[in-house]
């Protein structure tokens, strides 16, 4: 006679399914966070918002004769002003009503759709913003590094992307429309795009990533750090022609020359500063340096090169942990804040005080009628069983000083960061 299998027992077995939900990806908003919280928000409609600025000195200096003397003709301060208007991201969510009905109740399943993906949407709403902010004010993302094969390429840093998002590629801002891909999955330690399906056959290296929907010309989107913390005297800056105050609507810089960063990089970039608008400028400002972990990491290994250990003057029984939790949280006294969708390779010193938001629709739900769950329509005109949800918002970010921060770029990148 037969012994009873494990296979005759599958209809008694209970399955068990883990109650906690792991994140396999990112979703972090460091900048965005940081301005939501610490600067001000301005509601505007549809009109362009003015950005004033003093933007010559004024006065005619001369040493005169007062016996008699010409005093000379004088001049005044010249005023300016840029100009800045919202832009409207939106992130789209859509459920299938059998998904919705499976996991409404603790007895079905471990979380709710109708409630776990709205909270999902808002995060990666939060994010997208973010690598926005990490821009150049046309929602090129990234660039194209390396087309690996149809459903593989390579970009400089791949948490600027997310899954299942579209993108659109472009030769060049102005230039050639390649058409749209949807990624599929990011790998960001290796920097590598999944695409769903396979990619465009005129894509090439170099070509620019951009978020779908954007106009693909220079500001065309939220303006970023890129925008703004920039050495051109060409292009614009809020409307204004850069070229109209040369030298003015430009950031303090020190060329990073592909070498590591030192301590000098800091006291330039500060000095630097100085020369710009005053010597303590930077205390006034209460300023933050800005950072991927890249040089981060590279800042730490400044450190790291000249700590000393003397062994056999060490107690305990362990040797020394030759390195701390995290990574410095300071240099040159001011707040290091570190977000993995910075631009590898570069340092921002961002005086946030002079940054802030206008703003005419807040991020919230696509509402019509007070609706904000909408049906998706079958093939014959009747409600398919499934409905989508928006997220959206009508805003910008414009940085009212762009002499008021500094940068480096062109710094090297530790090996073991971003393919290095």
């Amino acid at each position: 006679m037969a012994q009873l299998q494990n296979t005759q027992t599958l209809a008694l077995q209970l399955e068990r399914v883990r109650d906690k939900l792991e994140l396999l990806y990112e979703r972090t908003d460091t900048l965005w966070g940081m301005i939501k919280e610490e600067t001000d928000v301005d509601p505007v409609s549809t009109r362009n918002m003015r950005i004033p600025v003093q933007a010559l000195a004024g006065g005619i200096p001369s040493q005169v004769d007062p016996d008699g003397g010409d005093f000379g003709r004088g001049s005044g301060t010249t005023f300016d002003f840029g100009q800045i208007t919202p832009v409207y991201i939106s992130i789209a969510v859509e459920v299938s009503k059998l998904a919705e009905i499976a996991t409404n109740g603790g007895e079905k399943a471990i979380e709710s759709i109708a409630k776990v993906e709205p909270a999902n949407a808002m995060k990666q709403l939060n994010k997208v913003m973010d690598n926005l902010l990490n821009t150049d004010g046309s929602a090129t993302l990234d660039t194209v590094v390396t087309v690996t094969s149809a459903t593989q390429w390579i970009v400089n840093n791949g948490n600027q992307f997310m899954d299942n998002m579209l993108i659109d590629v472009w030769s060049a801002l102005g230039g050639t429309f390649r058409g749209t891909v949807q990624v599929l999955s990011v790998d960001p330690n290796a920097n590598v795009l999944y695409l769903a399906g396979a990619g465009l056959g005129t894509t090439i290296s170099g070509d620019l990533l951009l978020l779908r929907g954007a106009p693909g010309v220079a500001g065309g989107s939220l303006l970023g750090i890129l925008y703004y913390q920039t050495q051109s005297n060409s292009g614009n800056w809020l409307q204004l022609p850069r070229a109209s105050y040369p030298g003015k609507l430009r950031t303090p810089y020190v060329n990073g020359n592909s070498a590591s960063v030192t301590q000098q990089t800091f006291r330039r970039m500060l000095s630097q500063l100085a020369f710009a608008l005053g010597d303590d400028i930077a205390e006034q400002q209460k300023g933050v340096w800005y950072m991927d972990l890249d040089q981060a990491a590279a800042w730490e290994n400044v450190g790291l090169a000249v700590s000393q250990v003397i062994q056999n003057q060490l107690t305990g029984s362990s040797s020394e942990d030759m390195i701390k939790k995290a990574t410095p949280q300071t240099a040159a006294g001011r707040k290091i804040v570190k977000s993995i969708h910075a631009k590898p390779g570069r340092i921002d010193f961002l005086c946030l005080s002079h940054w802030g938001r206008c703003e005419n629709q807040p991020i919230d739900y696509l509402e019509y009628g007070g609706q904000t769950v909408f049906p998706i329509y079958g093939a014959s005109g009747g409600v398919a069983g499934a409905s989508i949800f928006y997220y959206w918002t009508g805003c910008n970010v414009f940085n009212a000083n762009p002499r008021a921060g500094a940068y480096s770029d062109n710094l090297a990148i530790p090996v073991g960061y971003f393919g290095h």
